[in-house]
């Protein structure tokens, strides 16, 4: 199929790393392993951190209805099959796909949306009846983080469809233990650290909120095992790194910042290190658990987001909510290296049998199908002509 591909919490080429960035382009991989043809229709992005920036939404409304204007325009001498977009919210609604689609008579999907009722009333009340009428205007809802549907699923049309489609991840080559003693031994230079010490990973960005929670319980719970032999290294920067900073003073001698990495230089370091911990406090999803867990690595998280969600305690991984828990279950592993080999290998198992490219394409594929069927979108002809590849940049 031609599908019109939209995020506008973040677009796929934003340059500041994110969970979200990351599963934008991951779906664009995924539908490309599926065979279509998925093209990013625009790059309007429409998030707002605060509702009283009456400058900021100005301008995010005046772009997003010139680029419906454009896109009605051009599309129509060759429209796409189906518009997909990417995570909507009270902070970043579809002002895109909704316009185009009704001119065009386009199936509409969604993956990733949330609707929170309290939204209704207040400073978010506009932009919250916009995620409500895309919501009724959608032929099928992908789920990502189920805690989503009891308050999605009541927005949607008659006859619309919805599935769950598990987080996805690029799954690399099993770690071989040659390899890892090179990367290890690399990154001991680099940040004189002790091989001979547990090494224990913690991925976040360094912002205000929901982050600087899991970064203040991530602190706590390290102040807690002073007398392991072992080091945290944490990847991450942002606007609150001298917040979480100060919150490791007391025990800065066992932390290592590495700030912001590129993705080889993060994934050597997964290769290199021995278990992963992030609280993960209120995430939706846990990418960089998921990262993690496809590297092999054991885990230890909390109960939020769905990949935490599906953790098998003690066996695919730990989850805790107290600092003493969190505690516990750092001790257990840094103390067991035959634990840290079985639970990695048995996460990496999950993650391959569940959050693989492959297993998102064909869920994907199947939901397109089902839409273009129910909708009559004839996709037969020119779509196919360009089965597999991936649209560098907008449609022109």
């Amino acid at each position: 199929m031609k599908i019109a591909f939209y995020a506008p919490m973040k677009p796929p080429d934003a340059q500041r790393p994110s969970g979200d960035r990351t599963i934008a382009r991951l779906l664009l991989r995924a539908m490309a392993i599926g065979g279509h043809e998925a093209t990013v229709a625009s790059d309007v992005r429409s998030y707002m951190a605060a509702p009283t920036d009456r400058g900021r939404l100005e301008q995010i409304e005046r772009q997003a209805a010139d680029d419906a204007g454009r896109l009605t325009e051009t599309l129509s001498l060759n429209p796409p099959d189906l518009w997909f977009t990417y995570h909507l919210f009270h902070k970043a609604p579809d002002l895109v796909g909704p316009p185009v689609c009704r001119a065009l008579g386009l199936p509409y999907a969604i993956a990733e949306a949330s609707f929170a009722p309290k939204r209704a009333a207040g400073p978010w009340a506009a932009r919250h009846a916009q995620v409500r009428d895309a919501l009724g205007l959608a032929d099928h809802i992908f789920f990502l983080n189920p805690a989503d549907e009891a308050c999605v699923l009541p927005q949607l049309k008659t006859g619309a469809t919805h599935s769950r489609l598990p987080a996805l991840v690029t799954v690399p080559a099993d770690r071989e233990p040659k390899g890892r003693d090179v990367y290890r031994r690399r990154l001991a230079r680099e940040w004189r650290l002790r091989e001979e010490a547990v090494w224990i990973l913690a991925v976040g960005m360094m912002r205000p909120g929901d982050k600087l929670a899991s970064f203040t319980l991530l602190a706590e719970t390290w102040e807690k095992c002073a007398d392991l032999p072992a080091h945290l290294l944490i990847v991450g920067d942002g606007p609150a790194r001298a917040d979480v900073q100060r919150r490791f003073a007391s025990c800065a001698d066992r932390v290592s910042f590495l700030g912001m990495l590129d993705r080889g230089k993060l994934d050597s370091v997964y290769n290199a290190v021995d278990f992963f911990f992030w609280p993960g406090t209120n995430e939706a999803v846990g990418m960089a658990l998921l990262e993690a867990m496809a590297a092999g690595l054991p885990v230890a998280t909390g109960p939020w987001g769905s990949v935490a969600r599906e953790i098998e305690q003690g066996v695919t991984g730990m989850v805790a909510m107290k600092v003493c828990d969190f505690a516990d279950a750092v001790g257990r592993l840094v103390a067991d290296p035959d634990l840290r080999r079985t639970m990695g290998a048995a996460a990496r198992k999950h993650v391959l049998r569940h959050h693989s490219l492959s297993v998102a394409a064909n869920s994907l594929t199947a939901a397109f199908d089902d839409v273009a069927g129910r909708t009559g979108a004839d996709y037969a002809g020119a779509s196919r002509a360009g089965r597999g590849r991936i649209g560098a940049g907008r449609i022109a």
